[in-house]
């Protein structure tokens, strides 16, 4: 069972762990099937391996593929039955799924990356596949077997550093795609399946591990190695985009449950964390640089001249988490946190917003679970409830999260 480091409003209950599988070698990448009680495994050993719960109770392989190199990367579209598996060796392989789960079969290979494939997605609106790689290169393809050549990319895009992640907004042909400096590209595909424009998004200070989009409310998570998560509101065309706080590893995974509005991340140190995405957060305020506490107007220790004016020695500079005013220590004394901006853990706060700190700006929104495993991954079944996590362990932990959502 988990374990809860912070409960938050009205949250008393918790996930509970329902099934385990353990398996011998390191896991690159799973995914959960919709279906059927089932897990698609990604393995460093060069297979892949879908895993059924038997009448036991237990999980176990009823195919284990073996590849020309160890899998990186899968995405599975469960209504056609078609998976797409990127590989160490920068192969791209497009496979069959039997109904009955007990046969994979191999449709198409696609070339044109030459190193590690570290996320794939599927577009079955548009026939694309899209793929990123440790070469710096996005490229997407044509799934259609009837187009002539189809295995090789129809286009390339050259990233500025490793791209680690990628979703897509099918009916606007909007990709997304995040890079190893925290560097989110929006590239839009026209009907030629050429890329006509493309701007940058920049929030993160960390890789871009996950990216999820939804198409609904206009909304594209992402989550970093920076610990944080960033909603940005694409919809609204301004720009806005809040943050979110509250682990202390980074993130590994982050899913959306629409039904409920709750949205699910995961940290490498194995906390999992529960976020209503129906309350409306501000968006964090830009730190201010200021050559003087902006409060007691003090010399920061750079200010050489008004140290000198002023017979002071120079204070370091802190921000203030809720106005981003810059302010020295003593002027900033108060630690809370500030749930509406995001902030779920205690956070500098100046003596100035203290003044105009409201209770309801402190109660806790979000609650934390502690998975007690070191995970590289995590996926979510939003109709059945179920979360999997992935951990360092080379274990595979299924929990029931119907009473946390």
């Amino acid at each position: 069972m988990s374990a809860a480091i912070s409960e938050g409003v009205g949250k008393v209950r918790r996930p509970e762990l329902s099934h385990k599988i353990d398996i011998e070698v390191s896991v690159n990448d799973a995914i959960l099937l919709a279906s059927d009680e089932g897990v698609l495994t990604a393995l460093d050993d060069r297979t892949l391996r879908i895993w059924l719960r038997r009448q036991s109770g237990k999980y176990w392989p009823s195919v284990c593929y073996t590849l020309e190199s160890a899998p990186s990367a899968l995405y599975y579209h469960e209504a056609s039955r078609r998976l797409f598996c990127g590989c160490d060796s920068g192969l791209l392989h497009e496979f069959s799924v039997a109904e009955d789960y007990n046969k994979i079969t191999l449709v198409c290979t696609y070339l044109g990356h030459q190193t590690r494939i570290h996320a794939v997605y599927f577009s079955p609106i548009n026939d694309l596949l899209l793929s990123v790689c440790r070469e710096k290169k996005f490229n997407w393809y044509s799934t259609k077997s009837s187009d002539e050549n189809h295995q090789y990319i129809l286009g390339s895009y050259t990233l500025a550093s490793w791209g680690m992640s990628i979703t897509m907004d099918e009916l606007s042909r909007q990709c997304f795609v995040g890079d190893s400096n925290g560097t989110i590209y929006f590239l839009k595909l026209d009907a030629d399946n050429k890329y006509q424009s493309h701007t940058t998004l920049k929030g993160h200070t960390g890789s871009v591990q996950n990216l999820l989009w939804d198409p609904d409310a206009a909304w594209l998570f992402s989550g970093s190695f920076d610990t944080s998560v960033v909603v940005w509101d694409v919809g609204a065309n301004q720009g806005l985009a809040v943050e979110l706080n509250g682990h202390s590893d980074r993130l590994v995974g982050i899913s959306y449950d629409k039904s409920c509005k709750i949205l699910l991340t995961c940290s490498a140190d194995g906390h999992i964390g529960v976020w209503p995405m129906n309350v409306k957060r501000n968006e964090t305020p830009k730190w201010v640089e200021s050559d003087s506490c902006q409060i007691c107007h003090l010399p920061f220790f750079w200010n050489i001249h008004a140290m000198w004016v002023q017979k002071q020695i120079g204070l370091r500079q802190h921000h203030c988490r809720k106005c981003g005013h810059a302010v020295c220590d003593k002027c900033s004394q108060t630690r809370t946190a500030l749930p509406l901006l995001g902030y779920e853990t205690v956070q500098r706060v100046c003596n100035d917003c203290v003044r105009t700190l409201r209770n309801d700006e402190t109660i806790p929104l979000a609650s934390f679970y502690d998975a007690r495993q070191g995970t590289i991954k995590m996926d979510y079944n939003q109709v059945k409830k179920i979360m999997m996590t992935i951990g360092t362990d080379r274990t595979i932990k299924i929990w029931d999260m119907s009473s946390v959502v």
